[in-house]
């Protein structure tokens, strides 16, 4: 039987509405990009990263992007269904997934196009799924078959081929609201891929009714007014991933991928964000918001492994053994706190395929696994029937001084591969750096933010800003003014260095012309050219006068330190 399915876009009178101008700030692409150029690392654009799209017609065979829209310019989009005409909706998706500005991907150059109604009924709701030759899928459809026919298969075949599926689910403030479930089983009761809502929470959400009851959806989301043309935003950081992994094949496997996207995801999109021990993710907004800097810094933060003392951020991709556990140590030194730790396992489900002559039967079974955080504090993520278990902690539940254990266990009966990824940031104020950085020596009364026990002209605040020992004296570690050469002329700029952790403390670069004005730190005179890593924990940032030194008789530089 010809299964039909449904847009999750926009009507042909909205489809056509522009991207969301600011979308790239909001998932901090914008930053990741100024920080990367500033470091003189490549930003990955999807480069050599092909994608499977999939789209309901909006009308007769109406499935296409329109391939001569200038965003496409070097793209190979193929008709794989064959006949395709132009849609509005299969236009935005597309701009939003690999367009060459709209994009945060523009270097996705393969694409293939099915439409909805061939794809499901060519083996992804009977039968056996062709194979997936593409690393990722986006769907920006649904349907309600209301039964398990397309989620197992398509878990099946994420097992297979090894691809992570990416779907969103239905916009509450769009189309029929009287379906049968809030989550849909195409593909939002899927277990081995990712389900996307909308940042404001404009979108269907609750647990699965299908092929498997209970299971929160959505797993992440994006913002924009609707669920289609937010999927390919997670899409497409998925792709980012997959390029920055490189050679990695871990790096890039479809568990690690959904592990980054989801641990590095901002739970400051809704101050009513939550989790319970037995669920993971909130009812409204999953893991959070989409944060494409976050998740792309766990994965360089490179692959750690079980057993091991953990940094600040990192990932791994492991298999319990049956009835076992793996742990991994949390260690945070004297005079810090860790603050907004975020930390999330997935395991996938496994599904098994059986023919007999021209009937196929699909069986599936899921893994039970937990995760606990034990040390000064205790808790545990432990869900019955979720894929995916969560431990997070915001800054008013920082880890003190100590040691910590982050322990996955499994109660099945035979080993379970999962992926692992977390993020955190160490934190120390004054008050936690004063209480380390002073012996004895130092009387109580020298130990202020304005104190200089030393006497070596440094502040114990300045000292604390730029990684001293306020009871040595040492001015190596100032800032360094210097005159540079660049492109024939030559520029006053100013260097320093600081703790590549939050310190609490703001830093401020001025400038003036002349010492009795207003000093300033407009991006109209003063600019930030680079940050470089140094060793012992350090970065350092070199700004410079916009102007060149031939255009004043005079002029000086400053760092501004402030708690």
């Amino acid at each position: 039987m010809l299964k039909k399915v449904y847009l999750i876009g926009v009507s042909l009178l909205l489809v056509a509405r522009p991207c969301f101008a600011g979308y790239k700030d909001d998932i901090r692409y914008t930053e990741l990009s100024n920080e990367l150029s500033l470091r003189a690392i490549n930003l990955p654009t999807g480069s050599g990263v092909s994608v499977t799209q999939v789209e309901a017609p909006e009308a007769t065979n109406a499935y296409m992007p329109n391939i001569a829209d200038t965003q496409f310019n070097g793209k190979i989009i193929t008709d794989a269904s064959a006949g395709g005409l132009t849609s509005g909706h299969a236009t935005t998706v597309a701009k939003n997934l690999y367009g060459n500005t709209t994009s945060i991907t523009p270097g996705i150059t393969d694409i293939d196009i099915y439409e909805a109604n061939d794809w499901i009924n060519s083996g992804w709701y009977s039968g056996t799924p062709p194979t997936e030759n593409n690393p990722l899928q986006n769907h920006s459809w649904v349907n309600w078959f209301q039964n398990s026919n397309a989620p197992i298969r398509m878990d099946y075949a994420v097992n297979r081929d090894g691809f992570l599926p990416i779907a969103g689910l239905y916009n509450s403030d769009y189309g029929a609201q009287n379906k049968p479930s809030d989550i849909p089983d195409t593909y939002g009761s899927m277990y081995n891929g990712i389900t996307v809502g909308v940042s404001d929470g404009t979108h269907r959400y609750g647990t699965t009714a299908y092929d498997g009851t209970g299971r929160v959806k959505p797993e992440i989301v994006a913002p924009n007014s609707y669920t289609s043309f937010a999927t390919p935003y997670v899409t497409a950081a998925a792709a980012m991933l997959i390029e920055s992994a490189g050679a990695d094949a871990a790096a890039k496997d479809q568990l690690t991928l959904k592990s980054m996207l989801l641990a590095g995801a901002d739970k400051s999109i809704s101050a009513n964000w939550d989790q319970t021990t037995a669920r993971p993710i909130d009812e409204v907004y999953g893991a959070g918001e989409l944060d494409i800097y976050e998740s792309y810094f766990i994965q360089q933060g490179g692959r750690q492994s079980a057993g091991s003392t953990i940094d600040e951020r990192g990932w791994n991709l492991s298999s319990v053994s049956n009835s076992s556990s793996e742990v991994y140590t949390i260690n945070v030194p004297a005079g810090f706190e860790l603050r907004n730790l975020s930390t999330l396992i997935t395991w996938n489900r496994d599904v098994t395929r059986t023919a007999r002559g021209p009937n196929v039967n699909y069986t599936s079974s899921l893994a039970n696994l937990s995760l606990s955080l034990t040390g000064n504090v205790s808790q545990t993520s432990d869900s019955s029937v979720d894929n995916i278990e969560h431990i997070w902690r915001d800054s008013s539940s920082a880890l003190t001084t100590g040691s910590y254990t982050l322990t996955v266990a499994s109660t099945s009966s035979t080993a379970t591969e999962y992926a692992i990824a977390w993020r955190s940031e160490l934190y120390q104020d004054y008050s936690l750096w004063s209480a380390t950085a002073f012996t004895a020596s130092t009387p109580v009364d020298q130990q202020d933010a304005s104190d200089d026990p030393d006497d070596d002209g440094i502040k114990n605040l300045l000292e604390q800003a730029f990684g001293g020992d306020p009871e040595t004296q040492n001015t190596d570690i100032l800032p360094i003014n210097e005159i540079v050469e660049a492109n024939g002329n030559q520029y006053l700029q100013i260097s320093y260095r600081k703790p590549n952790f939050s310190n609490g403390l703001t830093y401020i670069v001025e400038t003036v012309t002349n010492l009795n004005d207003t000093w300033s730190s407009q991006a109209s005179v003063v600019t930030l050219i680079s940050i470089a890593s140094e060793s012992g924990g350090f970065d350092r940032y070199t700004y410079r006068r916009v102007d060149p030194i031939s255009a004043t008789d005079k002029a000086f530089l400053r760092v501004s330190i402030s708690q």
